[in-house]
């Protein structure tokens, strides 16, 4: 393989600023592209505006650059056989094939994956039928959670705490199709009392390899209440989380997935994201996603030492097995800056004044989502707009260092949680 490689990154949030930046430190790297992008990652990457949709566009655009790694970020496009379709045309591509990602396009491939691997989960029926659905709610213990079927942008989970709350969810999915086809489907599902962690391992034909974890807040307002976002913010490491519930997740779950995987004979090359509910340090997963979370991503890339490039090329050449994880084992605090009203309806073209002032300051890395660039001035683009990620030897420091640049960055348009950090610390 020669030395250098040109790079292309799908996607345009936080996450794919993240990678970005991963990659645009390692060493073999040489051109580093990102489709579409956003103003913070065409600081580091060139950004090119094309539909991830279009196939044909991004092999023809890999071609003409002389890609020698494509990174697929959202679950979209992997779900939408964006990775089956470059692999088939020779283009080295990061992500799981479309089959492989139906474990987070359905859950209920996901459940009977997780049942028939004997692997903790909680207990489940699947609807179509609103009748029979709303029958089945009249009979049951609250609370309960209801799941759309298939990708909602991760807020196609919702808890009802009784039956006015259940049936007003089955209205709003199946009968008003909220989630569009995503919806067509659902699942009730046992509420589970606990807490929730955000488990990643690499996984490639012969092997896989565990990264860490990180704890995500996902509703919109502090002391979790409010809707549920794609994620206000994120912290790792976590005082509740032992070295004996590691090894339980070792081995109860991420190893059981990898000998499912291969008896079902999935070949799945790239990472998986394991969400978990942890109830008397038990591990149960919740759901599988197939990419790296939004912010999850933001907060452990921060604290990882091995080349993230070595990780990604060894994932696709079934090599994960020679790769060794090192981290500087510092505490991560990542907190999100949203726009006012997300995740509803919020503005866009809002002025983003500071940044470059902010972004100075010392154990600070920001991470653009939605965001776009007007004359080298920085405007909001979307509902989450940027991660603030500071890392410290105490999660107690970084969280200031964090609240320290959100104050700089001093955004009237937006909000963002104040206790981001402190649960499950």
């Amino acid at each position: 393989m020669k030395k250098k490689l040109n790079i292309l990154v799908i996607g345009s949030g936080a996450r794919e600023h993240a990678i970005c930046w991963s990659l645009s430190r390692a060493k073999k790297t040489n051109e580093l592209f990102c489709i579409p992008g956003n103003a913070g990652i065409s600081q580091i990457a060139k950004c090119k505006e094309i539909d991830p949709n279009d196939k044909k566009d991004i092999l023809n655009f890999c071609k003409e650059k002389k890609i020698d790694l494509v990174v697929i970020g959202p679950e979209e496009y992997l779900a939408n056989g964006l990775s089956d379709f470059l692999i088939k045309n020779k283009i080295n591509t990061f992500g799981p094939s479309k089959k492989a990602s139906k474990l987070e396009s359905s859950k209920s491939f996901a459940k009977k994956f997780l049942i028939k691997n004997k692997i903790p989960t909680p207990v489940h029926k699947e609807f179509k039928s609103f009748i029979e659905a709303k029958r089945f709610l009249k009979k049951s213990k609250f609370p309960l959670v209801i799941k759309a079927d298939g990708l909602a942008s991760g807020k196609g989970v919702i808890i009802c705490q009784k039956l006015s709350e259940g049936v007003s969810t089955l209205d709003e999915i199946l009968k008003k199709k909220k989630f569009g086809d995503a919806g067509k489907k659902i699942i009730i599902e046992e509420f589970i009392e606990g807490y929730e962690i955000s488990f990643f391992a690499f996984f490639d034909k012969k092997s896989f390899l565990p990264l860490g974890y990180a704890l995500d807040h996902k509703k919109a307002y502090e002391n979790d209440i409010g809707p549920n976002t794609g994620g206000m913010g994120c912290f790792t490491p976590s005082r509740l989380v032992n070295k004996r519930l590691v090894e339980k997740i070792y081995q109860n779950i991420v190893k059981k997935t990898f000998h499912g995987l291969k008896k079902d004979k999935i070949i799945y090359r790239g990472i998986i994201f394991f969400g978990l509910m942890i109830k008397n340090n038990m591990p149960f997963v919740i759901e599988y996603n197939v990419r790296f979370g939004d912010p999850e991503c933001q907060t452990l890339l921060r604290d990882l030492k091995t080349d993230l490039l070595d990780i990604f090329l060894a994932t696709t050449e079934d090599s994960l097995s020679r790769i060794k994880i090192s981290k500087y084992n510092m505490k991560i605090v990542c907190v999100v800056l949203a726009s006012l009203g997300y995740p509803e309806n919020y503005k866009k073209n809002k002025l983003l004044n500071n940044l470059n002032k902010a972004k100075k300051q010392k154990n600070i890395e920001i991470f653009h989502a939605g965001t776009k660039l007007v004359k080298n001035k920085f405007y909001s683009n979307g509902g989450r707009v940027l991660s603030v990620t500071a890392k410290s030897t105490t999660i107690e420091s970084a969280r200031k260092i964090a609240y320290k640049t959100i104050k700089i960055i001093n955004w009237k348009s937006g909000f963002f949680r104040k206790d981001i950090g402190i649960k499950n610390k």
